[in-house]
């Protein structure tokens, strides 16, 4: 009893839970707006829901609100009807002072429950007293834009850094007129860099800020990572963009009329073109004091190495993994240097990224995996690797080395132990068939002689060798000539492929005697025989006739009793198409009766 009460009240619990997990309530509003503007805050509810209550909102003025929409969707996706509902509470709020501000969450009641919906985040920037009244002064066609209206900026996060150390490159958008778009970029030359572009977005995002006194709208238009290759002071050159700017036209106050303002002729689009202030850096060099298994790496990194056994028989493979990761030129490090026993081989690298472009720099990991075989039985000790970079935040150069890997051969059969111990650098090892042998011989075995004038270059067969296989080229090439003149012609090539046409049309109207197809089979018949006279006369379909055919084809010097044969065939298959009934037997005869007409046309035509 007890268990069957504890069951009843989970699924309750479980039934409550997915109900609520159902009910979706979000709010969302502009992320910045100006001290005094009107802007919404849009409330959405996905189910019917009554009793909403706002926040207190001590920074905000609530002008009108909230005005209730609803709308719903229907989708059929694979059988599968879904329906989608929607209620919207929109409330006109005002910004009442400048500042960083948090809207606490709304609630609602929904079939008796309460649901809270999210936090919303807005910035109120200062307002400019004459920014309206310069705006639409510089609106209007003829008055021109202050610099101060439209700019750019190109800002380095550094201007001081070293070699081969990241920067981020940021280029923002400063408007305030009206934008409709841009009409040309023309960027500066980064050849003195590495370039990696973050990200591209598919519009920009746009934000409000107050600038010495005047409003902006900000976006941010392009990002780059850039990792400078020469040391110096190294300048980047301006960006410049012509931006699209919609503007007002100016009219005279005798042709001005009430209804001006309301349409869309008031208004024209200009061209303005804006250029960015030149950035300079100053990249330092490297120091000079470069320690063993420094490979590049300009940032700060981490360097693992493993094996994956450590016990292995001979001709067994190991998988040595070197994995590098952290923030810098993750890209551009070059592949460590491993020592390997000399009774190993070993295989190229395959080098894998797990790397990102962020505004903090590049991230992620860069791995290194070698393939190595043991040849000979044996205890093998592969050195500590070395890694080490140069970390700008210290201004000097990190080591990293890894613990020695031991590695244990067994014995295989018909193998020797080694004991030379030898090491040696990184390199490829091609299967040699006696290892550790001093002499290679180049040929073994007996040595046969051969007199003067006895050698293949210069006999006969050595001439017939060359001449055969230039006369058959002649002689393929005068073919191919030939077929390339046939095929030139294209209604000759069109007439002799005709017959071969309406065999393979016939053969179709078969499959429809066989399955007692009678429209389909009639239809096909008609179709291979106008195609047949078509190709064979080389004339085009549409200007073919009943009419006109019998007429062609006695000038084509065809019989007049294969015409008349012709000529009763076009017409039985018509009115067959369209008969109340007709016997297979009739299908049959017509069938046998095209295939025998068209064999004597191929014979008696002449074209």
């Amino acid at each position: 009893m007890r268990l069957t009460i504890l069951s009843i009240l989970l699924l309750v619990a479980t039934g409550i839970a997915v109900k609520a997990q159902d009910i979706s309530f979000t709010a969302r509003a502009q992320s910045a707006v100006v001290v005094g503007d009107k802007f919404q805050l849009v409330y959405t509810l996905n189910k019917e829901g009554s009793d909403i209550r706002l926040p207190s909102l001590q920074d905000f003025q609530i002008l009108m609100g909230p005005s209730t929409s609803y709308s719903t969707s229907t989708s059929i996706i694979n059988g599968k009807v879904t329906r989608e509902t929607s209620y919207t509470f929109t409330f006109i709020l005002k910004a009442l002072k400048e500042g960083q501000f948090t809207i606490p969450p709304a609630t609602i009641k929904v079939d008796d429950e309460k649901v809270s919906s999210n936090s919303v985040n807005i910035k109120v920037v200062k307002a400019d007293s004459q920014a309206q009244q310069q705006q639409q002064s510089n609106q209007v066609a003829g008055s021109g834009l202050d610099d101060d209206d439209l700019f750019i900026t190109v800002t380095p996060s550094k201007k001081s850094l070293y070699q081969g150390e990241s920067l981020l490159l940021s280029t923002k958008i400063y408007t305030r007129v009206d934008l409709e778009g841009l009409s040309d970029i023309q960027q500066p030359n980064l050849s003195t860099f590495i370039a990696q572009t973050l990200k591209e977005q598919e519009s920009i995002s746009w934000s409000m800020e107050n600038i010495n006194g005047k409003t902006y709208n900000v976006g941010t238009f392009d990002q780059k990572l850039l990792f400078p290759q020469k040391a110096g002071k190294v300048t980047i050159e301006p960006t410049e963009i012509e931006f699209m700017v919609r503007q007002r036209v100016a009219r005279s106050r005798s042709s001005r009329s009430i209804f001006d303002d309301f349409f869309e002729s008031n208004y024209r689009t200009v061209k303005k073109r804006v250029k960015s202030k030149p950035v300079t850096l100053n990249v330092k060099a490297l120091p000079g004091n470069k320690p063993e298994g420094y490979s590049g790496g300009v940032g700060q990194f981490n360097m693992e190495a493993s094996i994956n056994k450590s016990e292995v028989a001979v001709n067994d493979g190991i998988t040595l993994k070197v994995v590098i990761n952290g923030t810098g030129n993750l890209k551009f490090i070059e592949e460590p240097t491993i020592q390997f026993p000399a009774d190993f081989d070993d295989f190229d690298a395959k080098i894998s990224n797990n790397i990102s472009n962020t505004t903090r720099g590049m991230k992620g990991s860069k791995t290194y995996e070698y393939l190595i075989i043991p040849r000979h039985a044996g205890s093998f000790t592969i050195p500590a690797i070395k890694f080490a970079y140069f970390d700008p935040a210290k201004g000097s150069y990190q080591s990293i080395a890894s613990r020695p890997m031991t590695i244990e051969v067994a014995k295989g059969d018909g193998e020797e132990t080694s004991t030379s111990g030898i090491v040696r650098s990184n390199v490829t090892k091609e299967n040699v068939k006696f290892i550790g042998k001093d002499i290679r011989f180049i040929k073994t075995g007996k040595t046969v002689l051969k007199p003067a004038g006895t050698f293949f270059v210069g006999s006969l067969t050595y001439y017939l060798a060359l001449l055969i296989p230039l006369s058959l080229f002649i002689l393929l090439f005068i073919i191919n000539q030939k077929r390339i003149k046939d095929n030139a012609n294209a209604s000759l090539m069109k007439t002799k492929k005709a017959n071969k046409v309406a065999i393979k049309r016939l053969k179709k109207s078969a499959h429809f005697l066989k399955t007692g197809e009678k429209e389909a089979f009639y239809e096909e018949v008609l179709r291979a025989l106008w195609g047949y006279l078509s190709d064979k006369l080389t004339l085009p379909l549409s200007e073919l006739s009943k009419d006109n055919a019998g007429e062609i084809l006695k000038q084509s010097q065809v019989s007049d009793e294969v015409v008349t044969e012709i000529m009763q065939i076009l017409d039985t298959c018509e009115f067959a198409r369209y008969a109340p009934a007709s016997g297979a037997g009739e299908m049959d005869k017509l069938y046998k009766q095209t295939i025998a007409t068209i064999s004597q046309l191929e014979n008696q035509i002449k074209r």
